[in-house]
């Protein structure tokens, strides 16, 4: 396991965890930390699903870091985060990152 790459998921900005929460309503006695969790693996998942991004870090996801903030790269996706978790709650968002890694692309 040594010989395998570690990817490091980039931390939301927190202009965007504090969007997320207030647009989703988690307040801060509530799970607000695996939220913003399931939204950065969802937001991971629609990066490494776009071509766009190999523009940006060529063939390499351990680069991913240097993108910043996932939701700031990719705003349309977490528009969708947020979408789905209003509509779903957290079942829903795992399904949006199911949907972007199966597409391929997002």
């Amino acid at each position: 396991m040594k010989d395998q790459p570690q990817i490091v998921v980039p931390d939301m900005c927190q202009l965007h965890q504090r969007l997320l929460l207030d647009q989703i309503g988690i307040g801060p006695d509530g799970p607000w930390r695996s939220h913003i969790i399931a939204a950065q693996i969802t937001l991971f998942q629609a990066a490494t699903a776009h071509p766009d991004t190999y523009g940006r870090i060529g063939r390499d996801v351990r680069r991913i870091g240097e993108l910043g903030c996932l939701a700031c790269f990719r705003p349309d996706a977490f528009g969708e985060t947020v979408e789905a978790f209003q509509q779903g709650g957290m079942a829903a968002v795992k399904v949006l990152g199911e949907r972007y890694v199966a597409g391929g692309r997002s």
